[in-house]
C-alpha cells in the first residue's frame, strides 16, 4: 500500500457521486499517467546534449513550478545543482544572474500559454545578458503549448529546443506531463515511476484501498459546516514543497463564485511553536489534514550524554520523537474536537509522491463538484493581469 489515510474525527458522512470518477478517469490531466510515449522525448540526442550541464535554473510560476519544486524535494542523489526561480524580484534575480556560471548552466523555461508575465520577462533578461556566449541557445529548453504564442515565437527566432505542454492539462494539474518529468530527470529521479504511482491510484479510483471519496467527503462536509480553512500540517521536510503545491490546487480550483476553501500550510515541529496557539485556542474554523512520513532513523539520544530533565529521551530514536510529535499535536487537536485526519506514508520515493499527486488531483476535483463549481478553470486571475498591462504601459 503506498499511503494510509484515516479520518481521525469528522462527525459526518456523504458518499460523493460515483459517476463522477468514470468521467474524472477519463481526463487527460489524470489519463496521462498511464501513457508513457511522450516521455521518449526525455531519450533523444537533442534533449540529452542539453541535459548535459552541471546547474540548471529553472523558470515557471505557479503550477509550472511548484510541481517539479515538489518532485526535486524528494531527491537526496542528484548530481545537479538546480534552482527554480519563480518570482520577478530584482533583488533575488541580480543576485542568481550574478552568480551562475554561463558556460555550464542549461535553463528551462515553463509556460502553458506562452504568454506568462513572469517567465518572458525573466526570458528576455536572460537573453540580453547570455546573447554573446557562443551557442548560447543549445542551453535554452522551452515547454509550452504547440500553438502560436509569445513564447513559441521567441524561441522559434534564436533557435531554442521546444517541448509541448499538453494544451487540455491545465497548468496546476501539469505535474504528471513534461512540467514534472522533465525536473524528475534533472534531479536524477524515474519519471515512469513517479507516473506508476500515480496510475496505481487512478486504477483503484473509488475503491477502499485509496479512499478518494473519504478524503473529499472530509473536506466538502467541512466546508458544508462552514469551515473553510483547510491546514495542511507537514511532518516531512520532504513534503513541504508539496504542501505548496496543494495550497494552489485548493485554491484555484475551488474559490468560484463566492465559493472556496482556503489552504493553509504548516511545518512540524515547527509550527508548533509558532502557530498551534491559535489553532487551539483560537476560532474553530480550520480542519487539518497531517501528512507523516514514517521512517526509522538510525539516530538515537545517548543516555550518558542526555540531561536528567529530558530522561524521557534516552535511548529514543529521532524519528521516535519525531512521529510522538505529530502525535501530540493531532490528538491536541481532537480532544478540542478540531476535524482531524492523517496521511501517513513511508519513506517517500517516486512512486510514492506520484500517489500523492493523483490522490489530491482527483480529490479537489470531487470536492469542487460537490460545490458545485469548475475545478479546472481560473477566470477570476486574469483581471490582475490586465491591470499589470495597464499600469505598466501609463507614460
Amino acid at each position: 500500500m503506498l499511503y494510509n489515510q484515516t479520518v481521525l474525527s469528522n462527525e459526518n458522512k456523504e458518499n460523493v457521486d460515483f459517476v463522477y470518477f468514470q468521467d474524472l478517469n477519463k481526463s487527460p490531466c489524470f489519463s496521462i499517467s498511464k501513457n508513457l510515449t511522450d516521455l521518449e522525448v526525455l531519450y533523444s540526442p537533442a534533449f540529452k546534449k542539453w541535459e548535459r550541464f552541471k546547474n540548471f535554473l529553472i523558470f515557471g510560476t505557479g503550477g509550472s513550478s511548484l510541481g517539479g519544486q515538489s518532485i526535486c524535494s524528494i531527491s537526496s542523489e542528484s548530481e545537479k545543482n538546480i534552482r527554480f526561480v519563480d518570482n520577478l524580484d530584482p533583488i533575488s534575480l541580480e543576485n542568481i544572474f550574478s552568480k551562475m556560471d554561463p558556460l555550464d548552466t542549461g535553463f528551462l523555461f515553463i509556460s502553458k500559454s506562452g504568454e506568462t508575465l513572469e517567465t518572458l520577462g525573466q526570458l528576455f533578461l536572460l537573453i540580453a545578458k547570455l546573447r554573446h556566449v557562443p551557442d548560447f541557445e543549445e542551453h535554452m529548453l522551452i515547454i509550452t503549448e504547440a500553438k502560436s504564442s509569445t513564447l513559441r515565437e521567441v524561441a522559434e527566432q534564436n533557435g531554442f529546443t521546444c517541448l509541448d505542454h499538453p494544451t487540455e492539462i491545465g497548468g496546476r494539474y501539469s505535474v504528471f506531463s513534461l512540467v514534472g518529468m522533465v525536473p524528475a530527470v534533472l534531479c536524477g529521479l524515474q519519471p515512469k515511476r513517479i507516473r506508476t504511482g500515480g496510475r496505481r491510484v487512478l486504477d483503484n479510483f473509488g475503491n477502499s484501498i485509496y479512499k478518494i471519496q473519504e478524503g473529499a467527503n472530509f473536506v466538502y462536509q467541512n466546508f458544508a459546516s462552514e469551515i473553510k480553512n483547510h491546514v495542511s500540517f507537514i511532518y516531512s521536510d520532504k513534503l513541504f514543497c508539496f504542501g505548496r503545491w496543494l495550497a494552489q490546487l485548493y485554491a484555484e480550483s475551488s474559490g468560484k463564485k463566492g465559493k472556496g476553501i482556503t489552504p493553509l500550510l504548516a511545518q512540524g515541529s515547527i509550527d508548533q511553536h509558532s502557530q498551534l496557539q491559535l489553532y487551539l485556542d483560537g476560532p474553530h474554523d480550520k480542519c487539518f489534514t497531517f501528512f507523516v512520513e514514517k521512517y526509522d532513523s538510525n539516530i538515537s539520544f545517548d543516555e550518558e550524554i542526555v540531561s536528567a530533565k529530558f530522561d524521557y529521551l534516552k535511548g529514543k530514536s529521532l524519528s521516535a520523537v519525531f512521529q510522538s510529535q505529530s502525535m501530540a499535536t493531532m490528538k491536541t487537536l481532537t480532544d478540542k474536537k478540531i476535524h482531524v485526519r492523517k496521511i501517513e506514508v513511508p519513506p517517500v520515493d517516486e512512486e510514492i509522491l506520484g500517489a500523492l499527486f493523483m490522490h489530491f488531483m482527483l480529490e479537489a476535483a470531487c470536492v469542487c463538484r460537490l460545490m458545485e463549481v469548475n475545478p479546472f478553470d481560473q477566470p477570476a486571475v486574469e483581471a490582475g493581469k490586465i491591470i499589470t498591462k495597464e499600469l505598466l504601459s501609463e507614460k
